[in-house]
């Protein structure tokens, strides 16, 4: 919560400084809303209450071979190593997605298009905190005794769907591209840009399939929803007279 008040902040102070740049816009009032949208989703997360006890006693002893079939395999998966990369996946994601609009905006008012990704992260975050504390969906690993006891029984081990990693990902890759998209650089990097957006929330579902966090249900949900927020912030953001 503290991270998404202190990117709310951010995002309300750039909206002043940015009103002339060229393709997408700012506003104050419209920033209020996705902002405030933001804040209350993650706000909202926080309150509903999650009885892990009652969780645990109905989905420990479930057998992990009458799971679905497109879904069971992730049962059967434990990797700590790739939850890590995952992570580290993330970070990258997030520092490229912000740099490189901004980067592509250099001479034309670098701070609008961090400030439309930033709200892009914030949105799918918070819609993604919302799904996960109403749905209580187990993770794969709650099925697997190779998975540390702790592990099993914590509370985020029913936050499983959609997938938080793959729904941010995507969001802020696809926020990234479709900015880079209206921007004057060489088609090349609008191609590599795009490319990077498939590509990367495809090897974070992966990675979150493979480390026993989530099914491969939870991320292709989450790449979707994220997808959908990474394409409508900066769509809703751009001159009424641009298609």
């Amino acid at each position: 919560m503290l991270r998404a008040v202190l990117l709310a902040a951010v995002l309300w102070v750039s909206p002043g400084a940015a009103q002339a740049q060229r393709v997408h816009t700012l506003d104050p009032g419209r920033e209020a809303v996705f902002v405030g949208a933001g804040l209350v989703l993650n706000g909202t997360a926080l309150l509903l209450p999650t009885d892990t006890a009652g969780l645990w006693a109905r989905h420990s002893t479930r057998d992990r071979a009458t799971l679905p079939g497109f879904d069971r395999m992730a049962a059967y998966r434990w990797s700590p190593p790739a939850h890590r990369a995952s992570n580290a996946l993330f970070v990258s994601a997030l520092v490229l997605s912000a740099v490189g609009p901004a980067l592509a905006y250099a001479d034309d008012r670098p701070g609008v298009p961090m400030a439309l990704v930033g709200e892009s992260f914030l949105l799918s975050a918070g819609l993604t905190s919302v799904v996960k504390a109403v749905t209580h969906r187990p993770r794969p690993l709650v099925l697997n005794p190779d998975a540390p006891m702790h592990e099993r029984r914590e509370r985020d081990a029913y936050r499983s769907f959609w997938s938080g990693h793959a729904a941010n990902t995507a969001a802020l890759t696809v926020s990234a591209a479709m900015l880079v998209q209206r921007a004057d650089v060489d088609p090349a990097v609008r191609t590599a840009t795009w490319a990077g957006a498939v590509a990367v929330p495809v090897l974070m579902g992966w990675l979150r399939v493979r480390a026993g966090k989530h099914f491969p249900t939870d991320v292709l949900a989450g790449c979707l929803a994220g997808a959908v927020v990474g394409w409508a912030v900066p769509y809703f953001h751009r001159p009424e007279n641009l298609p």
